[in-house]
């Protein structure tokens, strides 16, 4: 794998065992063919990755920007009452 655009440390929950662990969520261009990237997270159980094309990697870039707006502003609301 190519050196990582993003490189986040995070805990992540999964459901075989539900507990947080520390993870790492990296997004790179695909060293075979450099108009896919990879989408990896990985922690103690190993790693588990997708290969996606610009347009996927657009539309969850899109998802998590309109849900992280969304966060924010719900958390806005909470600090307002």
């Amino acid at each position: 794998m190519s050196r990582p655009a993003i490189d986040l440390e995070t805990d992540v929950i999964r459901d075989r065992p539900l507990i947080k662990k520390e993870a790492k969520i990296q997004v790179a261009l695909c060293d075979d063919d450099p108009s896919q990237l990879t989408l990896s997270v990985g922690g103690s159980w190993g790693v588990t990755f997708a290969e996606l094309t610009p347009t996927e990697a657009r539309a969850i870039a899109t998802a998590l920007e309109h849900t992280a707006v969304r966060a924010a502003a719900a958390t806005e609301d909470s600090t307002d009452e």
